[in-house]
């Protein structure tokens, strides 16, 4: 009877040991190893908003600032340019 209680102990040991050691916490290393991987990826992301962000209102700026007129002109139909007069010019003027 104690011979089969010491070999049901052992076993039971031996089944949990390796349980144990994977529940065990992470190392500090481990732990500023992810720290630093999630830190670099929300640099990243924030740095490509950024990018975009800013790409995007030079484009903008660039739009409002060569915008483009409708006219209407002698030859009875509405053109585009940069000035009224510029869409009209080879259309016989502005009506």
């Amino acid at each position: 009877m104690l011979r089969k209680f010491i070999a049901t102990l052992t076993t039971a040991i031996a089944v949990s040991a390796p349980a144990i050691a994977l529940a065990q916490p992470p190392s500090p290393p481990e732990i500023v190893h992810k720290v630093d991987r999630g830190v670099r990826r929300t640099v990243t992301n924030l740095d490509r908003k950024l990018r975009h962000t800013t790409h995007r209102t030079r484009h903008g700026v660039r739009y409002a600032t060569h915008r483009n007129v409708r006219a209407y002109c002698n030859d009875g139909r509405v053109h585009i340019g940069r000035t009224r007069t510029s869409a009209c010019a080879s259309h016989g003027g502005i009506r």
